[in-house]
């Protein structure tokens, strides 16, 4: 893959219910990462949009040893090549 590429994953992440707020709350502060929804039950539902695969892997990584976390599943992954993501916001050709 190229050099310029745009990471999107998801995940679910368990935590135990009485420490999911404080795990969402750290998740939502690091640098691409995004609480996209959470439950009652302490499960979490995280977007990540990073420059590489090894930042997605050490990202869960983190969130792993996050207090109260259970456990965290990959539910989607997908790389595109930057400049394809930059043209379907910003399309090129006809204007609207």
């Amino acid at each position: 893959m190229s050099r310029n590429e745009t990471h999107i994953a998801s995940l679910v992440v368990h935590c135990r219910p009485e420490q999911a707020e404080g795990a969402a709350a750290s998740i939502a502060a690091w640098p691409g990462a995004e609480i996209h929804t959470t439950t009652p039950e302490g499960k979490l539902v995280v977007i990540l949009e990073m420059a590489r695969e090894a930042d997605i892997l050490a990202t869960m990584d983190r969130i792993r040893e996050l207090p109260g976390v259970l456990n965290t599943s990959l539910v989607f992954h997908h790389a595109e090549p930057t400049e394809a993501l930059d043209e379907i916001v910003e399309p090129r050709g006809e204007n609207p």
